[in-house]
């Protein structure tokens, strides 16, 4: 991904989410500049049809939704799957499951052996498809995540 995709990826996210949970393309651009190595798009043509945006995190904190800065914290200890979004017409092709797959091979090659995420608007089922599974949420991290939704759910992916 570079900041030459972002229109498209703010085009593709309002396809793809409830108003309530858009982000910025200030917010992309500095998800972006935290974490280049972690964000990628998916192009069939000349089109952009889908991105994920990544950053090294800490295990049981999240990024804010839609904040204009980010930096990776030193402690860093997995990978936040932050965003992760595919148009309705290429689904069927599978694009995201490259993208997450080229997410995922790329944390283990950089040495992140855990990977977690939000799952929102119903795609808990989606995630546990691919081998997330559900960590309860303490009351703080339930604070974090009413920003996401009612539905929000924190799963993870690899070593405990």
């Amino acid at each position: 991904m570079s900041q030459f995709d972002l229109p498209a990826v703010s085009r593709i996210q309002r396809e793809c989410y409830s108003e309530s949970i858009l982000e910025s393309v200030d917010s992309f651009s500095a998800k972006l500049s935290a974490s280049p190595d972690f964000c990628f798009v998916a192009v069939q043509g000349q089109l952009v049809v889908g991105y994920v945006v990544s950053l090294p995190w800490t295990f049981g904190e999240i990024p804010k939704l839609d904040s204009a800065e980010y930096s990776v914290p030193p402690e860093a200890d997995s990978l936040c799957i932050h965003d992760m979004a595919v148009t309705p017409s290429a689904r069927e092709v599978g694009a995201a499951k490259h993208m997450l797959n080229t997410v995922l091979g790329t944390a283990n090659h950089m040495g992140y052996k855990q990977v977690f995420l939000v799952a929102i608007q119903g795609a808990s089922s989606y995630w546990m498809r691919h081998g997330f599974k559900v960590v309860p949420a303490g009351k703080s991290l339930k604070r974090e995540l009413s920003a996401y939704g009612q539905e929000a759910v924190y799963m993870v992916k690899g070593e405990d």
